[in-house]
């Protein structure tokens, strides 16, 4: 991993593994706080891949269809947890299809830890011209040096999130030969 990630992904105290009734709390947290800003979106944009199923998850309580994706690679290869290889930046690997000038919009990913990512998705979404854009994240970590709009909940931890198991004897493709999820 690349220097200035490490520090940030050093900071995490342990981890913490969260249930889908975590994650679905968190996600109501969200819809809470925004409900009391008044703030509808027009379009979600999740931020792939992490932020897809969050951003599915809002989309579906808000009855709001309008999801689109746009993809940003910050990792080489895909490792669990901390074991990340990361390139010195995000990059836009995906760019947004959806025109959306003068619209509402809310962006989603999984979580902030450096704030990179979000920086970066900031940037592009200011040449895009929308009225307004907000961001959420199901989980902030205090240290990231970009702070959304709304959050589920603030950890220290690193989240192991339920959607990275499989369950109902399928075999994982990370784990041991023969070893069932």
């Amino acid at each position: 991993m690349n220097p200035i990630a490490q520090k940030y992904y050093d900071k995490s105290e342990g981890v913490v593994n969260l249930s889908w009734q975590d994650v679905e709390q968190d996600v109501l947290r969200i819809i809470d706080r925004m409900r009391e800003d008044n703030f509808e979106p027009d379009v979600i944009i999740s931020i792939a891949r992490s932020g897809l199923i969050p951003a599915s998850m809002i989309a579906y309580v808000l009855g709001n269809k309008q999801l689109y994706v746009i993809k940003v690679d910050f990792s080489k290869t895909q490792k669990n947890g901390k074991d990340q290889e990361l390139n010195e930046r995000p990059t836009i690997t995906q760019e947004l299809t959806k025109d959306i000038q003068g619209l509402k919009v809310l962006v989603v990913d999984e979580m902030v830890v450096s704030g990179s990512t979000l920086k970066l998705v900031d940037a592009y979404m200011g040449i895009k011209n929308p009225a307004e854009v907000k961001y959420a994240v199901l989980y902030k970590q205090p240290w990231a040096e970009f702070t959304p709009d709304y959050f589920g909940r603030e950890i220290k931890e690193w989240p192991l999130y339920p959607w990275k198991e499989l369950k109902n004897n399928v075999l994982d493709p990370r784990a041991a030969a023969g070893r069932k999820a």
